[in-house]
């Protein structure tokens, strides 16, 4: 049987440590801070995001990884005689993963699953495809298994702000106006059948309080969680109590075998500015 290898887009914002112990490879987007390009997580960070937006006032743009390079990326494989399952950024949000499908075409061991999701949200799918790699499956049977549980991924966020929305058009003038004066903090969902984003629930109150708010919901029903895994991810400025608040209270419901700790990478932050925090896990 061919050595399978897990490869991922940067989107799914997974600690370099976990990158590291699981000989995942990673993808970079391209992002755009005005005429200059970078990659994402390589030599462009959220902080970066967050100066750009401050000092120009408008959104950077994110680029897909072409098919040109998936393609050079399984030819590279495929040639070391390796078999390759490739986790992809919802296609509902970013062209990336039909890219990464048409480069695919060209090879006969290379099989792209469509997370549907974000952030590492997509991550737990990633590493959920190295545990089957672990168990000795072949690429088709991870592909099938990972599959399986992309509609089990709960992909969720609570936002301080609407303003990096509004500014990438996904948010009225008029919405945004009136949330800000309402005080309310939106939280985001993806829907898990169609990867698209929509508003989940709206808070109202200090940002601390409705953080507390939302962990709380988030875990309600810990029951149905796969205790396997469970992520809490910020964008940059969540304050570290809130992050142990969050840790706390999934320890408090159920035995969780990793409590992992993720930074939001560069496409969130564009999105959803800084001090969004995330819970990210994946039901039975």
């Amino acid at each position: 049987m061919k050595e399978v290898v897990i490869t991922a887009d940067s989107t799914c914002d997974l600690p370099e440590y976990l990158v590291k112990k699981n000989n995942i490879i990673i993808t970079p987007l391209s992002v755009l801070l005005g005429e200059n390009a970078y990659s994402d997580g390589v030599n462009v960070f959220p902080q970066d995001i967050y100066d750009f937006v401050e000092k120009s006032g408008t959104l950077p743009k994110t680029a897909a990884v072409t098919p040109a390079q998936y393609g050079e990326l399984f030819e590279r494989l495929s040639s070391e005689g390796k078999a390759v399952v490739h986790i992809g950024l919802s296609s509902a949000i970013s062209s990336s993963f039909n890219n990464a499908c048409l480069a695919a075409e060209e090879f006969d061991d290379v099989y792209c699953v469509d997370s549907k999701s974000l952030c590492t949200a997509m991550g737990l799918l990633v590493l959920k495809a190295c545990d089957f790699r672990d168990r000795g499956f072949d690429a088709r049977k991870i592909y099938n298994r990972v599959n399986s549980l992309v509609p089990k991924v709960s992909t969720t966020f609570v936002l301080d702000s609407l303003e990096y929305l509004h500014k990438g058009g996904r948010c009225t003038g008029a919405a945004k106006l009136g949330a800000n004066l309402l005080g309310i903090k939106p939280s985001i969902a993806v829907n898990p059948e169609t990867g698209a984003l929509d508003v989940a629930k709206k808070y109202r109150g200090k940002m601390n309080v409705v953080y507390k708010q939302y962990i709380n919901d988030c875990l309600r029903d810990s029951g149905k969680i796969d205790t396997s895994r469970l992520v809490i991810a910020n964008s940059g400025g969540v304050e570290n109590e809130v992050l142990q608040y969050a840790k706390g209270v999934a320890e408090g419901k159920e035995k969780f075998e990793e409590i992992i700790f993720a930074d939001a990478g560069c496409t969130i932050s564009s999105h959803c500015g800084p001090k969004t925090l995330a819970i990210f896990y994946i039901r039975k």
